[in-house]
């Protein structure tokens, strides 16, 4: 069975989707579950410099809308483990760490690709770190089993810039909002989704094949 998950390492709320479908894949059979990821941008490639994560969002939602979205995630991350310090995070721009999962996937599998993008949201919203900077891309590339050297010569270059650009785009045209998480029977589930309700999506999947 596979499960398409859309994605932006910006979106706090697919850090909680990430912890949640992995209980959910680990309660179904990791055996029985391809996951794909599959590459997003919220903002696009904006903002071009690192800003201070609760200004960005205030102007895009207003101060009020943008303190209560912030409080809403903290609570919910408590009962996974996520410490969300958005108050002194920042707002950076994700294209950079949407390479590197591409990198880590393909050259590294899956298992790679997960452990970074556990890295790099931790940074993003837990270490206010900037997910944009190379040289914290290729630390937590090494951190998830990766080569070093080689993380740091792709992030130089251009190499799979294009494809990654065109897979944001194709993502963009088949999803208005992250977290999405599509099955096998064609069932989409957008936003915050628990454990519960992601585990009886794979079982009804798993019905209907």
């Amino acid at each position: 069975m596979r499960l398409d998950i859309y994605s932006d390492i910006s979106c706090p709320w697919c850090y909680v989707g990430k912890r949640n479908a992995e209980r959910a894949v680990a309660a179904f059979g990791a055996d029985r579950v391809e996951t794909v990821l599959h590459p997003y941008q919220i903002d696009g490639e904006h903002p071009e410099h690192a800003v201070p994560m609760l200004e960005w969002l205030a102007g895009k939602y207003g101060v009020a809308k943008a303190t209560a979205m912030s409080e809403e995630v903290t609570e919910a991350g408590k009962a996974l483990g996520i410490t969300f310090r958005n108050a002194s995070g920042y707002a950076v721009n994700t294209l950079q760490a949407h390479r590197l999962l591409r990198l880590a996937g393909r050259a590294y599998g899956q298992d790679a690709r997960s452990r970074l993008e556990e890295l790099l949201f931790a940074a993003y919203f837990t270490e206010n770190g900037d997910v944009s900077d190379p040289e914290l891309l290729v630390d937590r590339a090494v951190r998830a089993g990766m080569d070093g050297e080689r993380a740091a010569a792709y992030l130089a270059s251009d190499e799979e810039l294009a494809e990654v650009r065109a897979a944001v785009a194709r993502s963009r045209g088949r999803v208005q909002a992250v977290p999405a998480f599509v099955f096998d029977d064609g069932t989409t589930l957008v936003g915050p989704r628990d454990e519960e309700t992601i585990l009886r999506a794979l079982q009804r999947a798993a019905d209907s094949a």
